[in-house]
């Protein structure tokens, strides 16, 4: 953990520990952070937001344990009100959309660079959203129409969870998820997981 006078409490969650170590480094250049605490997973970093009075989260989409999405629902849970920045892989408009729909307040890709994630950072700091403005006006209508909870089990079925394991993952009952499962089908008129991943391509 990286410690400074004052300023604000970061905290990066990345399953890569190269890209935490450049993200922290990065940041601990700044004048305005305090101090900046790592975690691989969501086990540990869910530890760090109860154990420590973060007021900056730095967060990956994919990790090892969890999704970066449910983890973001379970800090607001417990009462995380601090900012949020998901830094991912992933440039599609559904993961930005669910981002926002969650309550983050920026989304940017790791190919953008550094330069570009500390501008986020700043820009949100300053009060701002750090959102691309054609993300969310080139969305189709059947993509806006997912809830929250439909949006995060829709991430699940692209990566391939079965319904089991999504309903271990947000403790939920199997017969809850294939009830959103068939509610996501429905919304995007296909028939099976296949189609559902060529619609998921159309958007990216």
């Amino acid at each position: 953990m990286y410690i400074k006078n004052n300023g604000v409490n970061f905290l990066i969650v990345d399953d890569h520990p190269l890209v935490c170590a450049a993200i922290s480094h990065m940041l601990n250049e700044k004048e305005y952070t305090h101090s900046i605490s790592e975690a691989n997973n969501a086990l540990d970093a869910m530890k760090l937001v109860k154990e420590n009075n973060i007021d900056f989260i730095v967060l990956d989409v994919d990790l090892v344990d969890s999704d970066g999405f449910e983890f973001l629902r379970r800090a607001k849970a417990y009462g995380y009100a601090g900012k949020v920045l998901f830094v991912s892989v992933h440039n599609t408009t559904l993961y930005a959309e669910t981002a926002y729909k969650l309550g983050a307040n920026g989304y940017v890709t790791k190919t953008e660079g550094m330069n570009d994630i500390r501008e986020a950072v700043e820009a949100i700091l300053k009060g701002y959203s750090v959102f691309k403005s054609n993300e969310f006006n080139t969305m189709s209508d059947k993509e806006t129409k997912l809830s929250k909870r439909e949006a995060v089990v829709f991430n699940y079925l692209i990566r391939g969870l079965s319904n089991k394991e999504i309903a271990q993952n947000l403790s939920l009952s199997s017969k809850t998820v294939s009830t959103y499962k068939v509610r996501i089908f429905d919304k995007y008129k296909v028939k099976s997981l296949v189609e559902l991943i060529k619609i998921k391509d159309m958007v990216v």
